[in-house]
């Protein structure tokens, strides 16, 4: 961001910057205070690079390419890598999103890192189950404080947020249970990415949505009636076959990966296997 900032403001003064990856590569809308200087900065820009000295050193060259946004005014929300509004000093910052850069973080091998989020973006697939907050509550909290949790439909796949009050407890819980099945027999298959929020805008309390940092959560759950176990699937997809098959486990069929060689399992629950 700095350096797209130092590029265009040579041109005269920069409003806004927005940048975000596409098929295409690294894209940024640059706003300047007028038409005239927009036009300017296209002119003298396109088809340049940006001067190698204000680029890192596993960057490669940039090339420019220009062109005029339908935009006339972008709505920034926070100040961050991706983002930022020179014209508003009192805008957010968002803390986690500022510790970034321009390019996307290499590896030792070249490849692009993912960049870890405190919220986990999950596809759960092959649903012979239904799926709950509850159940992934469950499942989740076995690697720290699960604060929010999302349920969603797209494009025909049921995908699910999970919010983590840190960074470091969610890379933990993405790496135990990636590719992981919840049920026995290869069901509900969990495909783990980090999600690009970090605070989940959760208001309904739901099968679909829940929010655990409420102080009143507990009432809310009285209301509603007595709690779904978070041991054993709800009556409305019960598996009397998976009931008799984890009876060791208190009719249990949800399974955990053992990070223990001697079969133990974080928090207690039930070892993995299948």
């Amino acid at each position: 961001m700095p350096i797209i900032g130092q590029v265009f403001s040579a041109f005269g003064f920069v409003h806004k910057i927005a940048t975000f990856e596409k098929a295409a590569g690294f894209q940024a809308l640059v706003q300047f205070t007028d038409v005239e200087t927009a036009s300017a900065a296209r002119s003298a820009l396109d088809g340049r690079s940006i001067p190698r000295y204000l680029l890192s050193a596993h960057v490669g060259s940039c090339s420019l390419r220009m062109s005029y946004s339908a935009h006339t005014d972008l709505n920034i929300k926070f100040q961050s890598h991706r983002s930022r509004d020179y014209t508003n000093p009192y805008l957010p910052v968002n803390q986690t999103a500022m510790d970034g850069s321009m390019q996307p973080a290499l590896g030792a091998d070249g490849k692009k890192v993912e960049s870890q989020s405190n919220v986990l973006l999950g596809l759960i697939e092959n649903m012979q189950y239904a799926v709950t907050v509850d159940v992934l509550h469950t499942v989740f909290s076995a690697y720290g404080t699960v604060q929010k949790i999302a349920i969603f439909e797209k494009n025909g796949s049921t995908q699910a947020l999970i919010q983590y009050s840190d960074i470091p407890t969610a890379a933990m819980a993405k790496e135990a249970l990636e590719g992981h099945c919840i049920y026995d027999g290869g069901y509900c298959k969990l495909r783990l990415s980090y999600s690009r929020h970090t605070d989940l805008n959760v208001k309904a309390f739901s099968d679909k949505s829940r929010d655990y940092t409420l102080p009143d959560l507990s009432l809310l759950v009285a209301q509603k009636g007595p709690a779904v176990s978070g041991s054993a699937p709800p009556a409305g997809w019960q598996n009397p076959q998976a009931q008799s098959q984890y009876s060791g486990y208190g009719g249990s069929p949800y399974m955990y990966p053992s990070s223990d060689p001697n079969g133990a399992s974080p928090s207690g629950q039930p070892p993995y296997y299948g």
